[in-house]
């Protein structure tokens, strides 16, 4: 079994945080860009209340990812984005409901969006977050 330094295993941590936190803080860039395709998008999904709800997603992709990488409030901010995630995949990526390469296409995001999940309760679950 490999041993890791502390110092290693916090770079470690840190560069897993951000990796984790980038996938969300570039969602909410595009969000925000390109607001009106982001309100297009979520009418064609069916997301409910778009003049709440998107502002809110932007907010969460914003403020949880920057508490992650600075190791604030880690657990909390982990938690919420997992939640957002997996109701996120189960809501908009539905592949079970599709046939042929639509099915394909779209079960291989649904499975990356489970494996950021799967990170991020990781992440909460062993409450690391010394920024460095």
């Amino acid at each position: 079994m490999i041993s890791l330094s502390e110092s290693v295993a916090t770079s470690l941590q840190l560069a897993g945080r951000i990796a984790l936190a980038a996938v969300f803080l570039v969602s909410a860039v595009h969000k925000a860009v390109w607001y009106r395709r982001a309100v297009v998008e979520f009418r064609q999904a069916g997301i409910p209340l778009i003049p709440i709800t998107l502002p809110a997603t932007i907010v969460l992709h914003t403020f949880a990812p920057v508490a992650i990488i600075a190791g604030v409030y880690v657990v909390e901010a982990a938690l919420a984005l997992a939640l957002f995630t997996i109701a996120a995949t189960v809501k908009v990526h539905n592949f079970w409901t599709m046939q042929g390469e639509q099915r394909l296409v779209i079960s291989r995001v649904a499975m990356a969006n489970l494996a950021v999940a799967g990170g991020l309760l990781v992440l909460a679950a062993s409450a690391s977050g010394k920024l460095l």
